[in-house]
């Protein structure tokens, strides 16, 4: 359940920045990143979804994938403070970090 929900947020996250939705254009300019960088962002947060869908057959992987996506929403996290933004508008941030530290646990149990 935790990974599907991991699987989820990053799986709309990655797919709005790769399609390159408004309001996602709108964050992004908001946090000041490049284009081409929110692009690739986009692209990572997709691996990383691969990344642990697949390992709830091979943990290795799994475990690998969520760590790569708790260090890369802490790189969010970190922009979000950059930007002064409002605890309301970091929580999604927050929340990708959680689940990604409780997948990266639970398919190393």
């Amino acid at each position: 359940v935790v990974t599907a929900l991991l699987a989820a947020l990053f799986g709309f996250s990655g797919l709005i920045k790769v399609v390159g939705l408004r309001q996602s254009l709108a964050i992004r300019d908001h946090l000041g990143v490049q284009p081409a960088q929110w692009r690739v962002i986009g692209l990572i947060e997709l691996a990383g979804v691969a990344g642990v869908l697949v390992g709830l057959a091979w943990p290795p992987i799994g475990v690998a994938a969520a760590i790569g996506l708790a260090l890369l929403v802490l790189g969010a996290i970190v922009f979000h403070v950059r930007a002064f933004d409002s605890v309301a508008d970091t929580v999604p941030a927050v929340v990708g970090l959680g689940l990604a530290a409780a997948t990266a646990i639970l398919q190393w149990a």
